[in-house]
């Protein structure tokens, strides 16, 4: 036996349901393995909670009293469709309120300068290529520079 049908079995075997060949399968596995028996011990202190607590009878008309609640059809709320539609709207409503808000914003901001950058980032890799040639190769630009590289400015 593995610890994984231990566990499986471990219910059965407490309330004494299994039969006896996998009852001495479960025992032996229980005197080898450490690991189950930590589970047993657990297991069994739960199992003797559960017995201690109190017992209730259940009345005797519950039964019909069920069968009757169930037969009888049940009473849906009513949907207060104005509040449903109220709450869907909203939504959309929100988000065009948000966007006219920006577009305001925006109209009243002066005209920022456009960034040629984000159009045509060939100047500014060419400002970095020319900023890291002279950080790490030469203490001043040299007119070599421009003309191997084949940039002007």
């Amino acid at each position: 036996m593995n610890c994984k049908r231990f566990e499986q079995q471990i219910w059965a075997y407490l309330e004494g349901q299994l039969p006896s060949a996998q009852a001495q399968a479960f025992e032996a596995h229980l005197q080898a393995c450490p690991r189950c028996q930590r589970q047993w011990a657990a297991a069994q202190a739960t199992y003797r909670a559960l017995r201690a607590l109190p017992r209730h009878r259940a009345p005797e008309n519950l039964a019909v009293q069920v069968r009757h609640r169930m037969a009888q059809p049940s009473a849906r709320p009513r949907v207060d469709w104005a509040r449903v539609w109220r709450r869907v709207a909203l939504a959309p409503a929100l988000g065009l309120l948000t966007v006219a808000v920006w577009w305001g914003w925006q109209a009243q901001q002066p005209n920022a300068p456009i960034n040629t950058a984000a159009e045509d980032p060939t100047e500014s890799l060419v400002e970095l290529h020319e900023q890291l040639e002279v950080a790490d190769w030469s203490p001043s630009p040299t007119p070599s520079y421009f003309i191997s590289t084949g940039y002007t400015r």
